[in-house]
């Protein structure tokens, strides 16, 4: 029925009629564009626009984008899932530094440290696969750019901001306050936020955790020796505290989250030279947690010391090979390196004990790629992409002790046998793509798109070291093999004077999908209770979907915008589902220009999903009900330079769960362990910015 749907919708286009363009801003300006032009796919998600699209940070202002949804272990520890794949599979990247968090649990994925103060702009690539940075994106990949570079034709000066919000569900608010300009010769922007956030009670009356306390520093600088050169530096710093996680066995008491980049750019006249770009950086975090506010405290004192650190460079060449060919070729290398120790101390005998979970694990990975334009014609061009790359991991510390006696590759051997002794492994791995861009008319595009990407996998599928975990136990596997997916994509987009439409369709096989699941079910640590202990296995997975973008003019003042999502995750090699796939969902809003003079925007609308019935067991994961959440707000620029937005959230107060919300793990607040976690009821929320 769902895929009916979309394929009514996309049969239905050919009645669009020709119209002359229309450059009002719409909704579907998240996508980087003015309407009715809807472009579809990958796109850029300014810095404007994820402030206006609310959010505590970059991962929930990107929510339920077309494609686009979210893991959730704690109110605002968002985790990207794009069509319907997530963990590592969907890369973060700010400038040329692929990101990590460093809590081996997810806790902090790092699109949750991200806010529009720190970014000029977020890419966000769909499909599986980046050609232009290093293997692993196979679910897509969100790509913050920290550099801040003015316009040619700017006015030399200076531009201070104000920035805040509130949120009444959880008591939280928002302030950030800096500058930025610059001149002929020199771009600045620098700013500072702070973020605290608190409890929220559900509909039902559940209290649920969610205390938040974040600072962020951010300075950027470019300069230009010469008209055709540009050098600049981004640095940017968060400070997390206080951090409740209901889905977690412990909270985030303290992280420290760096990271720097720096390019150089040159731009060519001659023929076939365009753009000479190098560029490079650095993250590291360092993070705390432990159990001090959990039950659990009076047994056992828990915490964990883990700390993450990635680097990457890239060179980058922009060339015209022959007439109207454009190649864009490179090399980069990239670095990982993740150690966490636990340390337990039973309080009742005062033994301690220190459980390595990375031992001190890491990745190094080296790579060309090259990217061919061919025109085919007026209306169509021809994309390739071809990227080869060689992955190196290793685990220094795989003969630490482990529990039981044993040291972590012992314990590796025993879950996942002989081939799990060898913790160190080299991989070559590729990636190839081939797109058609083309157009039947004026603002009748169209696209069809097929490759192959691949990802090695992660330091924590592949290192991490049997312990306890949410649920139970979980262990990882070094012998898995790397991912290896094949996809096809096509897409449509129309537009007519009153209705425009994007569609797109995707279906893709992986072969060797890394999957998380229980492994094994025994009393584990002697208490006389079976436990379950998680592990990855590799199987053959396949998963489709589509997405469709559909935007209504009413009256030149009043429009409809919809969006809706859709994929079906399959594990092949069990006949059964793939875990955390996102329900069919989707927006809607009627948007009605109420005030010209003053760009005043008065909206009413709804996110809604369906049932979520296809679900995982042996994950474990539960079905969710459908709900539709109804929302209204006043977009409005009163005066001068200030933005202001008022909204209401969850209007009539409905009791709902997102279904890709993990579920309580220890009793915290109001909840049980096991029990779904509510999402937030009725909120009244505002938001402003002043530049003057």
């Amino acid at each position: 029925m769902k895929f009916a749907f979309l394929m009514l919708m996309l049969a239905s286009m050919s009645a669009f009629a020709d119209a002359p363009p229309d450059t009002t801003t719409t909704e579907l300006e998240d996508l980087t564009v003015t309407a009715p032009s809807i472009p579809w796919g990958d796109g850029v998600v300014s810095d404007q626009v994820l402030r206006d699209r609310g959010g505590a940070n970059l991962a929930e202002a990107i929510e339920n984008l077309p494609g686009v949804s979210a893991v959730r272990r704690a109110p605002s520890a968002a985790e990207p899932v794009i069509r319907g794949l997530g963990w590592e599979r969907v890369q973060t990247i700010m400038g040329a530094v692929p990101l990590y968090g460093a809590c081996p649990g997810r806790m902090d994925p790092p699109a949750t440290y991200l806010t529009p103060l720190v970014t000029s702009g977020v890419s966000i690539f769909r499909a599986g696969g980046n050609a232009d940075f290093g293997p692993g994106a196979t679910g897509g990949s969100i790509h913050a750019n920290p550099d801040f570079e003015r316009q040619a034709d700017d006015q030399p000066g200076a531009t201070p901001f104000l920035e805040g919000g509130y949120e009444s569900a959880r008591e939280g608010f928002a302030l950030a306050g800096g500058v930025f300009g610059g001149n002929r010769t020199l771009d600045y922007k620098a700013g500072a936020g702070y973020r605290e956030y608190n409890d929220y009670t559900a509909p039902d009356g559940t209290v649920v955790p969610g205390g938040l306390e974040s600072t962020t520093a951010n300075g950027v600088v470019g300069w230009r020796p010469a008209p055709d050169q540009r050098l600049w530096n981004a640095l940017t710093h968060v400070k997390e505290r206080n951090v409740d996680f209901p889905a977690m066995p412990m909270d985030n008491i303290s992280s420290d989250f760096w990271v720097y980049n720096a390019g150089w750019r040159s731009d060519y006249t001659a023929r076939t030279v365009n753009r000479l770009e190098i560029t490079g950086g650095f993250s590291y975090v360092d993070h705390y947690m432990d159990n001090s506010k959990k039950p659990n405290r009076p047994i056992m004192e828990a915490g964990t010391d883990a700390t993450t650190t990635s680097w990457a460079a890239h060179a980058h060449l922009d060339l015209e090979p022959g007439r109207s060919l454009t190649l864009n070729t490179g090399v980069d290398v990239t670095g990982l390196a993740r150690d966490a120790t636990r340390t337990r101390r039973m309080v009742a005998s005062g033994a301690t004990y220190y459980d390595r979970i990375w031992p001190d694990a890491g990745q190094l990975s080296a790579g060309g790629f090259a990217t061919l334009g061919v025109p085919l014609g007026n209306d169509a061009q021809l994309t390739l992409d071809g990227r080869l790359d060689v992955v190196d991991s290793q685990a220094g510390a795989a003969d630490a002790p482990s529990l039981g006696g044993k040291t972590v590759r012992e314990q590796y051997v025993h879950f996942n046998g002989p081939d799990a002794a060898n913790t160190n492994r080299t991989e070559t791995l590729g990636l190839a793509g081939l797109r058609l861009d083309g157009s039947l008319a004026p603002r009748r595009l169209w696209y069809l798109r097929g490759g192959l990407s691949s990802r090695p996998a992660g330091v924590t599928e592949r290192y991490y070291a049997f312990g306890p975990a949410p649920g139970g136990f979980q262990i990882g596997d070094p012998s898995l093999a790397a991912e290896q997916k094949w996809e096809t994509e096509a897409g449509v987009t129309l537009a007519g004077e009153s209705l425009a439409v994007a569609v797109s369709a995707f279906y893709a096989w992986v072969g060797g999908y890394i999957l998380p699941t229980t492994i094994a079910v025994f009393d584990v640590n002697g208490d006389g209770t079976e436990d379950t202990v998680k592990g990855y296995r590799n199987i053959d997975a396949t998963l489709g979907g589509g997405e469709l973008g559909l935007e209504y003019r009413v009256l030149s003042t009043l429009y409809l915008p919809v969006t809706l999502s859709y994929v079906r995750g399959r594990d092949r090699s069990d006949n059964g589902n793939l875990p955390e796939i996102p329900p069919f969902s989707g927006t809607a809003d009627l948007r009605w220009l109420a005030h010209a003079s003053s760009d005043s925007w008065v909206r009413f609308g709804a996110f809604f999903a369906a049932d979520q019935n296809d679900i995982d067991p042996a994950f474990p994961e539960n079905r969710t009900g459908g709900y539709t959440v109804w929302r209204m707000g006043l977009e409005s620029r009163p005066v001068g330079r200030l933005t202001a937005h008022v909204w209401v959230d969850n209007l009539f107060n409905k009791l709902y769960y997102d279904h890709l919300t993990r579920e309580a793990v220890l009793p915290v607040g109001g909840l049980k362990p096991g029990q779904e976690i509510p999402a937030p009821g009725r909120s009244f929320n505002l938001s402003a910015r002043l530049e003057f």
